[in-house]
């Protein structure tokens, strides 16, 4: 979004919060109270996604791989070679 159109939309959440609070000498001439949280709500919804969508750019870039893949899981320390009794089963057909 650019600069221009986010002052925009940040001018419209700042007459919306006036028309919340109760200052309606702040509110632009013409304009109800109605128009004014109308378009207030929309620009804080649109700032809101634009907000979100830089948040999950930016989780996207910090993707990182843990561990070796699938070898990770059967592989290490924490994988012990059998020993004692399970040396004993039967393999294969049987």
């Amino acid at each position: 979004m650019d600069t221009r159109t986010k002052q925009k939309h940040l001018r419209a959440v700042r007459l919306l919060m006036h028309a919340l609070e109760g200052h309606r000498s702040s509110l632009p001439l013409g304009k109800t109270v109605n128009t004014v949280v109308a378009e207030g709500m929309a620009a804080a919804h649109i700032l809101g996604i634009d907000l979100i969508a830089g948040e999950a750019r930016a989780i996207a870039g910090r993707a990182v791989v843990v561990g070796r893949g699938v070898e990770a899981l059967y592989s290490g320390p924490a994988i012990q070679q059998a020993c004692g009794i399970e040396r004993s089963c039967p393999r294969g057909d049987a």
